[in-house]
């Protein structure tokens, strides 16, 4: 009986986990974030996607925020991260959900 409440919520999660794909691996952790000035937002119905360190041609490059619309109501933005995997670090991309 609990394993039949737990399949489908172990299922979910697994979904969700396997749709993540690394972008980047980099040998060393990336900078803290900059400051960014956003304003106001260009139109109504943007949302704010801050900026995040990338990692290419052996160095970390800074890839700025920007304004977005928010592709469908009620979607959630799920911001990007560097997650540390033994010896080095790996880039997960910002999405909509």
């Amino acid at each position: 009986m609990f394993m039949k409440k737990l399949l489908p919520l172990l299922f979910v999660a697994v979904s969700l986990v396997a749709r993540e794909k690394p972008v980047y691996f980099a040998p060393v952790p990336p900078p803290p974030a900059l400051e960014e000035k956003r304003g106001l937002p260009p139109e109504p119905g943007q949302f704010w996607i801050a900026g995040f360190w990338g990692y290419e041609g052996g160095r970390h490059v800074w890839h700025a925020g920007h304004w977005e619309k928010v592709p469908r109501p009620k979607a959630r933005y799920i911001e990007p991260r560097w997650d540390r995997k033994g010896s080095q670090y790996v880039f997960y991309a910002g999405r909509w959900k």
